[in-house]
């Protein structure tokens, strides 16, 4: 790895990492609901389908975009799709008590992988990460899961970050009212990240 250009490589993972999209705010957004502890297995799904997502970009990107060039727009509009369908359950949740089963919560991991493969942000952001910063690693799979696997660590730091901050935010909700305001807020946010995505704005 030391044809890589670490100082331009860290600003361009951090700023990327740390800055709102689909799985900051969507984990900021869980803790306020659920609270942190249930929001622990979301973050886990969101770091391991990313983890996947870096490594298979590693192997395969160079083909992968050569192959079919229409997958980065595809991707982008997957995932405005499903950023806006969180945003929408957000909006019809009703404030006030625990309403979500344990099953629910417990699919979380899940919901955290899938949108990975569907989150535009994470998909360029790999893309970028590997064909730029990483071409000299590129269909190696040790170098690849390496980074991978440091890349995904440095995002479940992120998530961590603003998941506290969502269940940090929710304790002074104490009415209905504040809380609804507080997931429309969200929302707000993830129709945003969404427009974004889709490189609407």
């Amino acid at each position: 790895m030391s044809e890589i250009d670490f100082a331009a490589l860290v600003p361009f993972v951090v700023i990327t990492l740390y800055t709102p999209g689909p799985n900051n705010v969507s984990s900021a957004a869980m803790a306020a609901k659920f609270g942190m502890r249930r929001t622990w297995s979301y973050m886990y799904g969101i770091a391991t389908g990313f983890f996947l997502l870096l490594t298979l970009c590693g192997l395969f990107s160079g083909g992968l975009m050569t192959a079919v060039p229409q997958l980065e727009g595809i991707v982008k509009w997957v995932g405005a799709a499903y950023i806006l369908w969180l945003a929408w359950g957000l909006v019809k949740e009703k404030p006030g008590g625990d309403s979500t089963s344990k099953g629910e919560v417990a699919r979380g991991f899940v919901k955290g992988m899938i949108l990975q493969c569907v989150n535009g942000k994470a998909v360029v952001f790999s893309l970028t990460l590997y064909t730029v910063f990483f071409s000299s690693i590129l269909s190696r799979l040790g170098p690849v899961l390496l980074s991978a696997l440091v890349i995904a660590v440095v995002c479940l730091f992120s998530l961590i970050l603003w998941a506290s901050f969502g269940a940090g935010i929710d304790r002074f909700m104490g009415s209905s009212s504040k809380r609804r305001a507080l997931n429309y807020c969200f929302a707000l946010m993830l129709v945003v990240t969404a427009a974004q995505v889709a490189g609407l704005l």
